[in-house]
């Protein structure tokens, strides 16, 4: 881990809706070290202390009431793209969707609220760094595929597929299920379906939620409308909605490569 001195100059704002974890937060960022620009527990005066101070990263909570965390997310990629982005839930309310519609708000780091200290501490250090940083939460298969991801960096994503099969990947990207896309696209659920099965081995993946992660990560959309907006789901689908048939999500794990 970096050494307390070599951050000093780091800066960090802490939007958390529970006080208690609030303070925790705050006192474990400063303990070791690094420079709480802001702490507090509301979303609007969150987003005014990162306007006004300049942080290097941003943790925003995601258990904000009627999604407001993913909509905080969003908006300060918005408006202020400058600080990297740390996503916490609490476990009770952590699924793979979740993550998946955090990285695609632009989270570059995501943790679970009782998390350990230090993988607290090395994930706002990593994340700081350029690392996209999800802590012990995504498995070995995911871990794979992140690195192949930057292995094939700076090359055209996807050259392989065509258009048509291009434009499936998009909104199965988005959490669109096998009958939606149909309708998106005026064929049937067994031609997507075997679109599906056509793109999984040509971006060298083998589930469904791999190549959602892949084409949300290569940016596969020129951008992810906010929610509400036509074209995507406002309630993100669970991942065994979004995975085929036969397909296995990750198991708990954790990966940190350069985002």
């Amino acid at each position: 881990m970096a050494s307390a001195v070599s951050d000093v100059d780091m800066r960090v704002v802490v939007i958390e809706s529970i006080p208690l974890i609030l303070r925790g937060l705050c006192s474990a960022l400063e303990g070791d070290g690094i420079a709480v620009a802001a702490g507090t527990h509301d979303p609007l005066t969150g987003v005014r202390a990162v306007r006004e101070e300049h942080p290097d990263v941003v943790i925003v909570d995601l258990d904000l009431s009627g999604r407001a965390g993913i909509g905080l997310l969003q908006r300060l990629g918005r408006q202020h793209p400058g600080p990297r982005l740390i996503a916490t839930v609490s476990p009770e309310h952590d699924d793979d969707s979740l993550l998946l519609t955090a990285l695609a708000a632009g989270a570059t780091g995501y943790l679970l609220k009782n998390t350990e200290t230090a993988d607290l501490l090395r994930t706002v250090r990593a994340v700081r760094r350029g690392y996209l940083t999800l802590g012990p939460r995504v498995g070995g298969e995911l871990s794979a595929l992140l690195v192949r991801l930057v292995e094939a960096d700076g090359t055209p994503p996807f050259p392989a597929l065509t258009n048509r099969e291009r434009e499936v990947l998009r909104l199965v990207s988005l959490g669109y299920g096998n009958r939606r896309i149909a309708q998106e696209l005026f064929i049937s659920e067994k031609t997507v379906r075997n679109y599906v099965s056509a793109i999984l081995p040509k971006i060298n993946v083998s589930s469904r939620l791999e190549a959602i992660v892949s084409a949300r990560l290569a940016s596969l959309e020129t951008a992810y409308p906010a929610p509400g907006s036509a074209g995507v789901d406002v309630q993100p689908q669970n991942c065994r909605t979004v995975a085929a048939e036969g397909d296995r999500c990750p198991e708990q794990g954790s990966v940190t490569c350069p985002g």
